[in-house]
Formats: structure tokens, C-alpha cells, sequence
């Protein structure tokens, strides 16, 4: 488990950190993190290859539909858009337990809330180191 985050922390790394927007397209950067989310999903539910052919498929039909609800411009109360997400999590908990047991089933979306944790907690510590030097490279004639 320790080495699955060290790689996961040194990929993140790699492709996150001090690109500027020419460097780097946002697509491709976001096809990176989406990669990313896949193996380590993967890994977390401990995915065969036969159940990630169904599983896969479905998750993103559920992350669309999650999405959609997200973005929805017609919805102004916080609560009921939170509601609205809890609704699609449960109609889909009950998918990803066809596929896979009810208690890999339950750990769908931790993965998925620990994947999102680490990539912020990465994100951040990227934008502080660049805030940090910012103030360097000024000085410096960078």
C-alpha cells in the first residue's frame, strides 16, 4: 500500500508541477489525472480484469450522471443538489454491487473520495512550492 502511494505521489508529481499552460494542455493533463484515477481505483477495489471490463463502464456512466448535477445551472439550493448526488450514489451502489460483492460495493466511493483527497493534497502542496519560489525567481531576474 505505501509503495501504491509513493507511485501514485511520484506520478502526480510528474505531471503536475511547475508546467506552465504552454508546457502542457489542460486535455492532456486531465487524461493524466483520469489514468491516474483508473489505476488507482483499480487497485484500491482490487479490480479483475474481467470485473473492471464491467465495472468501468458503469463508473462513468454514474461520474456523467453525478456531473450533470453538478453543473446543472436550474438547481440553486445546495442541499437539494447534495441530495440529488446522495440519490445517483445509491442507485449506483447497488450497480456496482451486481459486479462486484455489497461490501467491495460500499468501498467504490471511498476510493474514489481518498483519490480525490490525495490529488488536492498534491495539488496544493504544488501550489504553495510555487508560491514560494515565486518571490525567488523575482529577485533573481527569473
Amino acid at each position: 500500500m505505501k509503495k501504491l502511494f509513493l507511485i501514485l505521489g511520484f506520478c502526480i508529481f510528474a505531471f503536475l508541477p511547475g508546467r506552465s499552460q504552454d508546457d502542457i494542455s489542460v486535455g492532456n493533463q486531465g487524461e493524466k489525472i483520469k489514468a491516474l484515477e483508473i489505476a488507482y481505483i483499480t487497485k484500491q477495489l482490487n479490480l479483475s480484469s474481467e470485473e473492471a471490463e464491467k465495472f468501468w463502464p458503469v463508473f462513468n456512466k454514474y461520474r456523467m450522471e453525478v456531473k450533470n448535477v453538478l453543473t446543472d445551472k436550474n438547481i440553486h439550493d445546495d442541499l437539494e443538489r447534495q441530495q440529488k448526488v446522495l440519490d445517483i450514489r445509491k442507485k449506483y451502489r447497488t450497480e456496482f454491487a451486481r459486479i462486484l460483492n455489497p461490501e467491495r460495493a460500499q468501498e467504490v466511493y471511498g476510493s474514489e473520495d481518498r483519490f480525490r483527497n490525495l490529488l488536492k493534497r498534491e495539488w496544493m502542496q504544488r501550489l504553495k512550492e510555487r508560491q514560494e519560489l515565486r518571490p525567488l525567481r523575482k529577485g533573481k531576474g527569473f
